[in-house]
Order: C-alpha cells, then structure tokens, then sequence
C-alpha cells in the first residue's frame, strides 16, 4: 500500500513537472506550433464549431498574451500562461496563454469556451466553479474512499476506492473531456489536424485532473482497510 501512495504522489509530482514544461516556451525557445502563429485560424475555427453546437452568437472574448519568464518553476502561477474564465474587470470571458507555447494550449482553452456556452456545459461549468460546491466536492474526495473501504469486507477493493474517488472530481473531468474533445474539433476546423506530440500534451494536462483523486482514493483506501482490519 504504501508503494502505491509513493507511486500515486510520485504521479502528481510529474505531471506537475510536464504541466509546467508544456507552458515554458519564450520566443527563445518557441514551440515548433505555437499559438502565435495560428489564433486567427483557431479563433474562427472556435466561432465555427461553437455554431455547429447550436450556440448562434459565440460569444466574443478577452485575450492576455503572457509570456513566462526564462526561469519559470514548479512553484509559480502556471495559470497564466494556460487559462480560461471570465475577466473581472469586463465580464467578457477570458482566455491567458502564451503565444510562443503549442497552439494546442489555445484551442484546448477555446474548447472550454465553446463548452460553456451550451446549456450542459454551462451546468458543468457552474458546479465546478461554485466555492461551496467545490469544497463539498473536496472534503468528499478525502472521505468518501476510506469510508467506502472500511465497509467493504476484506482489502480487496481498490477499484471501488479509485471510483468513487474520480466521482467526486466528476464535474472537472467532464468539463476537461468536453473541454479536449472541442480543441480537437476546433484544429480540425482551422486546417491543423492535432498531431500525436499534441495530443500527447492535451493528455498530459487531462492526467493532472485523474492523478489528485487518484491519490485521495489510494490514501483513503488504506486508512479504511486499516479499520476494517479484523482484530
């Protein structure tokens, strides 16, 4: 078990690294897509698949083009640089990126646009951004897996620990899936196919919102397997 909870922080610690590489470009070192080069394309592209959802008016957007600094660590706001929202100070919705990063990071922050913007999306979208919602959320992901193992007999029930540790994550994961699947369309559509080194980086980022309720489940599962130990 406690090979499991290494391997799981271990996991994290990782895709937090990769996270960060994916967004580190500068005009040094730009990435071989980057977004600079194709948000025309791709902003067209977003009107195009959002109409193909039945949205009539998609809704324009704020645009902060931040370029990271040459020492940009694990420890920094990687938000700036790979981002959705909605701007304070217009009420617009809002995308940051790096425009010398993959032009993926921008389709895939479109995608969530797009996203919601449907009525689905919207609900989604809500819940996952809602303070109490997300609290509740949270305190049910560090619960609910070490409950469900005390009360499964035997030590066999590290599937149903890891399930119900991913329902709890349920409204980011659904909203990222949407958020992936429109980013591809969206490329699709601006005449620049994803490649696999580009899908691979939308995984990457996917991965990080499995992997912390991934870990919540293992830790949960030993300490309800410890209760549930017959003394």
């Amino acid at each position: 078990m406690a090979a499991l909870t290494a391997g799981a922080a271990g996991l994290m610690g990782l895709i937090r690294k990769l996270t960060k590489e994916n967004v580190a470009n500068t005009a040094f070192n730009p990435s071989k897509r980057p977004a600079k080069d194709s948000l025309t394309q791709l902003n067209d592209a977003y009107k195009t698949v959002a109409k193909k959802q039945g949205i009539e008016n998609p809704a324009d957007y704020d645009v902060a083009l931040n370029t990271p600094p040459s020492d940009l660590s694990m420890m920094d706001d990687i938000n700036l640089y790979a981002d959705n929202g909605i701007n304070p100070n217009t009420g617009n919705l809002a995308i940051r990126i790096n425009p010398e990063a993959n032009e993926v990071n921008f389709a895939h922050e479109l995608g969530h646009l797009v996203s919601r913007q449907t009525p689905a999306g919207k609900l989604v979208r809500d819940a996952r951004d809602n303070p109490k919602v997300k609290q509740a959320l949270l305190g049910a992901m560090m619960t609910v897996p070490g409950i469900a193992s005390a009360m499964e007999a035997g030590d066999d029930d590290m599937d149903t620990a890891i399930a119900l540790g991913l329902l709890t994550s349920a409204p980011a994961i659904v909203d990222e899936t949407a958020a992936n699947v429109n980013a591809v369309r969206i490329m699709n559509n601006a005449g620049r196919p994803m490649t696999g080194g580009q899908a691979g980086r939308m995984a990457g980022g996917y991965l990080s919102y499995l992997a912390a309720p991934i870990l919540a489940a293992v830790a949960g599962n030993q300490v309800g397997n410890m209760l549930d130990s017959d003394y």
